[in-house]
């Protein structure tokens, strides 16, 4: 048990405040739709049995892979630590002070890990973890599927906020709805009209948010890059966008995208990487 909690533990408490913050929205979201939206939808439009089991299998399959995913990346370690690394430095390696050792291209060192992390794409404060050349396809998925969530609760919950909770569009209804907390501590809101006007504004401002991360990261996908390479106007690992995709994604994309168990295994090891001068496409040879 201790071993699984200094693996998945946050390296910093901001990064703890976060993954608690994320923990409490998702089961939230979860808790809200279940109890409250869900019966006001059954009793307003007589929904059946067969929606109403297709709206859990939506709501559970979601959820599964959205803990799933986080379970990944915090479980997994994308690191240099434990890996066989030269002691003569090579073309494009670099010598970490700070890990004493040879990091090798793509790798760059996080202050807040206090480790060399392999194609190191970014640190995700809400899992309190790098995003590296091993856990870069399950965060693409968790923002996926964070993304479909957030769909699925504003589809779900705006009919009802506005209807229901809010009385109606109107130019009051729709203050109330985008300052919730300021008309809550002013007295003019109801804890229970406050929390579902946030919820839903939340889930609004995620989706929108989550949209255009989406695109920005499929970008990185396509051109086989990592955040700091395309804001560097890197393309050297372009190897074509099939190849790109599988490896980030893997050879069993197919089925690690519906359950996030399954291992899909990656083309490489994270440490050596091939250059597109370097590449010969296979229906060229």
């Amino acid at each position: 048990m201790g071993f699984i909690w200094r693996k998945i533990k946050p390296n910093s408490w901001f990064d703890a405040v976060s993954v608690i913050y994320a923990q409490i929205m998702i089961h939230a979201g979860l808790l809200y739709g279940e109890f409250i939206v869900l019966p006001w939808l059954i009793e307003t439009y007589n929904v059946g049995l067969v929606k109403i089991c297709m709206y859990h299998i939506y709501a559970i399959f979601i959820y599964f892979n959205v803990i799933g995913r986080m379970w990944k990346i915090c479980s997994t370690n994308t690191s240099t630590v434990g890996k066989i690394l030269p002691t003569l430095l090579k073309p494009g390696w670099f010598y970490c002070t700070i890990c004493e050792a040879n990091s090798p291209p793509r790798a760059f060192h996080c202050k807040t890990c206090n480790k060399c992390i392999l194609k190191r794409d970014h640190h995700c404060m809400f899992t309190g973890k790098c995003i590296g050349y091993y856990t870069y396809g399950q965060y693409l998925l968790l923002v996926f599927y964070v993304w479909l969530g957030t769909m699925f609760a504003v589809i779900m919950g705006f009919e009802f906020t506005w209807s229901y909770v809010l009385g109606g569009f109107s130019f009051w209804s729709v203050i109330y709805f985008i300052f919730p907390l300021i008309c809550f501590v002013t007295g003019q809101l109801s804890f229970y009209t406050t929390a579902a006007s946030f919820l839903c504004l939340l889930a609004s401002v995620f989706f929108v948010l989550l949209t255009f991360l989406m695109i920005y990261h499929a970008k990185h996908v396509y051109y086989g890059q990592v955040t700091y390479e395309r804001t560097h106007n890197v393309y050297a690992y372009d190897l074509g966008w099939k190849i790109n995709f599988l490896s980030v994604f893997g050879s069993k994309w197919h089925l690690s995208w519906i359950f996030p168990m399954i291992e899909s295994p990656l083309p490489g090891d994270g440490i050596e990487f091939v250059k597109k001068e370097n590449y010969e496409n296979p229906k060229n040879v």
